[in-house]
């Protein structure tokens, strides 16, 4: 198949490959290893040319277009939308992008146009050729989860209503597409009750190949470690929350304890919280040494959407996961299996006290994680699955002509 496929930032190599970027990258690798894939992806002159020397040969046509505006004009754009009703999801719209598509698709006769997200429904495509949608979340739930956790009150008030306006608006630009794919059977349901009628398939993530290697490295005793973008606002809320209502907890027993906060942008709150027991790194350029360094894997997430690849991360890792039941929400983990589930604050510090005390818990459960990583979360086999959908999609298309 002739692939086009659109990206809303550039998907970049590691240890740049954040976000999205997790998901979007590998299938773009797999698909290229049975179709002509050509990219079109929002992203600056740097990234372009960091993308074309890491994958520019596996590519039929690589394009980027720059966009890239300060960001105080894009908060400013965000809040005029917002005070005038609308939707932010807009802020994807750019003349510049559409502009882009219209001349590669007059070009190239594409037997499937692939969004990497639903928002790319704000843009036109030739009737004739099939399009289809990546859906890392369904994101009108994950604004509504997310504003019943903030303390602050304008942010509280800004996601409350990111949700209210966007939510009708994500629903009318999913019926653009021939196919939406999912990350989960939840989000999946989700978008059924909204979408009756729309062609849904479910594809979880993979786990990047880096992490299922053994890097040597022995874990510290009484180490959590707890990764992630952290201007994702589940990130930011969730390891909050632990700091405040489940590590004192763990302290009291163990006062030795110390936990690892790894990832880009941490917020100021969360650098103010930085101690001998709380090591804000901020970036990194690979972060599998401190999951390697680490006794326990955190998830402290009380909102969120899609699946969370630092689980799969840290199940390829062999380490030990002690969750929220949203922080696994779509993997096949189990509770007292392959994972520990905590959704009190109490019941989730004891948990992490029972794996730091108990050498036969922690090896058990990571072993089972393990094995369920190989298992069912290789990018290789989820490759093909989309793949094998998008091909069945452009027969169905064809046939209807």
């Amino acid at each position: 198949m002739k692939i086009l496929m659109l990206f809303p930032y550039a998907p970049q190599p590691p240890p740049f490959d954040l976000a999205g970027t997790k998901r979007n990258l590998p299938f773009l690798l797999e698909l290229a290893k049975y179709n002509d894939v050509s990219v079109l992806s929002f992203g600056t002159h740097e990234e372009e040319m960091l993308f074309r020397s890491s994958y520019g040969k596996v590519c039929k046509e690589v394009r980027f277009v720059n966009c890239k505006r300060p960001r105080i004009i894009n908060g400013l754009e965000r809040l005029w939308l917002l005070g005038t009703g609308r939707s932010s999801f807009r802020q994807l719209f750019r003349m510049s992008m559409q502009q882009a598509i219209d001349e590669m698709t007059s070009n190239t006769r594409y037997d499937i146009i692939h969004c990497c997200v639903q928002f790319f429904g704000y843009f036109t495509f030739p009737k004739e050729v099939p399009v289809s949608s990546d859906t890392h979340e369904v994101k009108y739930d994950l604004l509504y989860r997310t504003a019943k956790h903030i303390r602050n009150p304008f942010w509280k008030a800004l996601t409350y209503f990111s949700y209210r306006f966007g939510k009708e608006e994500e629903i009318s630009l999913c019926k653009k597409f021939d196919l939406l794919v999912t990350t989960t059977d939840r989000d999946r349901e989700l978008f059924r009750k909204d979408l009756p009628d729309q062609s849904l398939i479910t594809i979880q993530n993979g786990a990047g190949n880096s992490f299922f290697e053994d890097l040597g490295i022995m874990p510290e005793p009484f180490t959590m470690i707890f990764t992630g973008l952290f201007t994702h606002l589940p990130n930011s809320h969730g390891i909050l929350y632990f700091l405040d209502k489940i590590f004192p907890l763990i302290l009291s027993e163990i006062p030795e304890a110390c936990v690892y906060i790894v990832g880009k942008s941490p917020t100021r709150e969360l650098l103010s919280r930085a101690s001998d027991n709380v090591i804000v790194t901020g970036f990194v350029e690979d972060v599998r040494p401190y999951m390697a360094k680490s006794q326990v894997f955190i998830i402290p997430l009380l909102a969120g959407g899609g699946i969370r690849g630092k689980a799969l991360e840290a199940m390829a890792m062999k380490r030990p996961i002690v969750t929220t039941t949203i922080g696994v929400e779509g993997i096949n983990l189990r509770h007292d299996v392959s994972a520990l589930f905590a959704d009190e604050p109490d019941k989730f510090a004891l948990s992490v006290i029972q794996l730091f005390r108990d050498s036969g818990l922690r090896e058990r459960i990571a072993k089972n994680a393990y094995a369920t990583a190989l298992e069912q979360y290789n990018w290789e086999a989820k490759g093909k699955d989309l793949s094998n959908a998008l091909n069945s999609l452009v027969i169905t298309h064809s046939s209807k002509k």
